[in-house]
């Protein structure tokens, strides 16, 4: 975060953080309010009652519920929807009046002609069609169209009076001789027509074309394109046709003629006796056109013979109620006066009307404007949210009191990580209410991102050093955790991370670090010491069970154990093999490389710690040059060292010659070799504690004498 991307400061002086948690509540706050804004909209999907696309008051009022400062207020709602007893007569005498009105029965009476001329229209057409006149004309272009058929089947006869196939030029021949034209034309686009005859072999039978054969199918051709067979068509479509529009009559029911004449029959009895009269038209011709339909149908008209005639009368009535109703219309023709006063008359029934319609509805009206009212202020605290300010004046605050020193903690700790070649630059922003800092390289050229420059050591020194610069405004009172810090750092920065991680304990901070390394684990044992601050190790582990993160002394890495303890756990080891050890089991190959491996590495260990005395380590970044009085290398030390080595370089893990056995060692063996190692470091230890005091007295200088002579 410190090296690439905008780190937010979390610890802030006083004024700052009660800036940044005032951002912070209004951003919470603005999350609500958003909520509550979507679910107020969501419900206000829900439509209200229709009814008011009239335009009054209350269809004005109901344009005006909206989330704004126009909203009415809850009593102009109620207001509207006052209804009284006075209102409801008003209401009634007005309606009765408005059906009363000139205009209106005008209106009524132009819909009612409509109605009556359509009936008249439509029972014109099925008199027309299935009358005795539409029958005999239906009768006529039936015979017409069966004798135009055998004329064309006589003609077609005549084509060729010694064929082998009867019945030429009926209907089934004529159909297949016509799509064979048709196919053979597609199938021969490039031949002169008719290719049913000019082809080389027949389209039906696929044989070669004779020259008979292409007579007899010229002939034919001849005989579908000439005028008996078009004659034939003609005659079959018009009987078709005629036959198709008296199938296709719609005759209306007695209760649809009811609801078309229901204006036109009110308080008129003769209007009425008309209707009925009419509606028995109706029903006569219902059955009369189930007898023709069937007739047509099974081509049986033998029942069609002698019909009694519908009754056209009705008709005619019909006609003059619809000249009738023309004249009265014309009669009630408004003046303009006349067309004022109504149309105020309608206004003031449509005002009655819309205000007894939203007297029932009041409640769901009422109940909308109280959300609209509510979702109005959700909006105002919405915009009363906004972080926008408090972010300007955060900005200005942190340059004052906070970022000055950010920076010169930055140059401190960079140069205390040894980044001084770098040219790094703290800066600074805020972004909705927060406070933001961003370590960036200076250049001449654009750097996009640090990471795209720094190598992986100078990337998680300068992570380092933002995160301890930005402690320092927090104050020795926090603890710190740092994890695994010096990843990709060399030595030298580690020991300089080990030293600067110190010293932030030696202010009075607790400082736990976590490490894999062992070098820096050395390095701060040694930064520890040379300022004399309190140090705590412990152990982590992973244990078989499945548990982790476990503190365990004994599960200390084998590499960073000294030689007393790996003696124990080597003498462990046999104790437990002891009783199920064989050398002539191969499968114990394995616990004996193990175990002389692991004391090939004490041989080597005791080397740097006994006879060396701790002088230099593998871990740790110095020589320890004063524990030099307690190292002597004598040369029976070498020979043990020599011979123990060269034992157990031939059990363990190195390669071995050819010549050298496979057998595995007696147990005896083993303990004798672990033995003999332990023998040389009892008297190595022994040596070297005495060669230690005595370095420590000559150093301390020779002693004063008691007594002088």
């Amino acid at each position: 975060m410190y090296v690439d991307a905008e780190r937010n400061i979390e610890f802030l002086p006083f004024e700052l953080a009660l800036l940044t948690n005032l951002a912070e509540v209004l951003r919470i706050l603005d999350a609500r309010f958003k909520a509550e804004e979507a679910s107020l909209n969501k419900a206000h999907k829900a439509p209200l009652p229709l009814g008011y696309e009239k335009r009054t008051k209350v269809s004005a009022l109901i344009a005006a519920m909206k989330a704004d400062q126009n909203l009415p207020s809850e009593q102009d709602v109620r207001a509207l929807a006052t209804w009284t007893e006075k209102d409801e007569s008003a209401f009634q005498a007005l309606s009765l009046e408005l059906r009363k009105d000139p205009a209106l029965l005008s209106k009524v009476k132009e819909a009612t002609r409509s109605a009556v001329e359509t009936l008249v229209t439509d029972a014109t057409t099925i008199y027309d069609a299935i009358g005795n006149a539409g029958l005999s004309k239906l009768k006529e272009v039936r015979e017409k169209a069966a004798a135009s058929r055998e004329a064309a089947k006589a003609a077609a006869s005549a084509l060729a009076a010694d064929s082998a196939v009867p019945q030429l030029g009926n209907e089934t021949w004529r159909q297949m001789l016509t799509y064979a034209r048709d196919f053979a034309a597609e199938a021969y686009p490039d031949l002169q027509p008719p290719q049913l005859a000019t082809a080389d072999a027949c389209v039906l039978c696929h044989q070669p074309l004779d020259g008979q054969a292409r007579a007899r199918l010229t002939a034919f051709d001849e005989y579908i394109e000439g005028r008996a067979n078009a004659d034939a068509e003609k005659a079959k479509k018009a009987f078709a046709d005629a036959a198709r529009a008296i199938l296709d009559l719609k005759i209306l029911s007695s209760q649809d003629i009811k609801n078309r004449l229901v204006n036109f029959t009110e308080g008129t009895p003769p209007r009425q006796a008309l209707a009925d009269k009419l509606e028995r038209f109706y029903g006569a011709c219902q059955e009369r056109h189930a007898q023709v339909s069937a007739a047509i149908k099974t081509v049986d008209y033998a029942g069609l013979d002698g019909l009694t005639d519908l009754d056209r009368s009705i008709i005619d009535e019909l006609l003059a109620e619809a000249t009738v109703l023309s004249n009265e219309i014309k009669g009630l023709k408004p003046s303009a006066d006349e067309i004022a006063k109504r149309l105020k008359r309608q206004q003031d029934f449509d005002e009655f009307e819309a205000r007894k319609k939203f007297s029932a509805d009041i409640e769901t009206f009422v109940a909308r404007r109280h959300s609209l009212d509510l979702l109005l202020k959700t909006k105002a605290c919405l915009a009363a949210c906004s972080v926008a300010g408090i972010t300007s004046y955060i900005t200005r605050i942190r340059r004052k009191v906070l970022t000055a020193t950010l920076q010169t903690s930055l140059e401190d700790e960079i140069k205390a990580l040894d980044l001084q070649h770098l040219p790094l630059k703290l800066a600074d922003r805020g972004e909705v209410g927060k406070s933001k800092v961003h370590i960036g390289l200076e250049a001449q050229q654009k750097v996009g991102k640090n990471s795209d420059i720094l190598s992986e050591g100078e990337k998680r020194a300068l992570a380092l050093a933002g995160f301890l610069a930005e402690l320092k405004e927090v104050g020795v009172r926090h603890g710190i955790v740092v994890d695994d810090p010096v990843s990709s750092l060399d030595h030298a920065r580690m020991e300089a991370v080990a030293k600067r991680l110190v010293k932030e304990a030696a202010a009075g901070r607790q400082v736990i670090v976590f490490t894999h390394n062992l070098f820096f684990h050395q390095a701060m044992f040694e930064a520890a010491r040379e300022m004399k601050v309190p140090l705590r190790e412990e152990w982590i582990a992973k244990h078989a069970d499945g548990r982790f993160g476990i503190i365990d002394a004994g599960q200390e890495p084998w590499i960073s154990m000294g030689v007393t303890k790996r003696l124990s756990i080597i003498e462990g080891l046999l104790q437990k093999k002891k009783p199920t050890y064989s050398e002539t089991d191969e499968t114990e190959r394995s616990f004996v490389t193990d175990v002389y491996s692991k004391m090939r590495e004490t041989w080597e260990h005791a080397i740097e710690e006994i006879l060396f005395a701790g002088v230099i380590g593998r871990f740790r970044p110095n020589v320890a040059t004063l524990k030099l009085r307690a190292a002597r290398v004598e040369k029976a030390d070498y020979e043990a060292v020599y011979a123990g080595m060269t034992r157990c370089s031939k059990y363990s893990g190195h390669d071995q010659s050819a010549g050298v056995p496979a057998d595995l060692p007696k147990f005896t063996e083993i303990k004798a070799d672990l033995d003999k190692l332990s023998s040389f470091v009892a008297a190595a230890n022994i040596r070297r504690k005495t060669l230690e005091k005595e370095g420590q007295l000559y150093e301390a200088g020779p002693v004063a004498a008691e007594v002088l002579d």
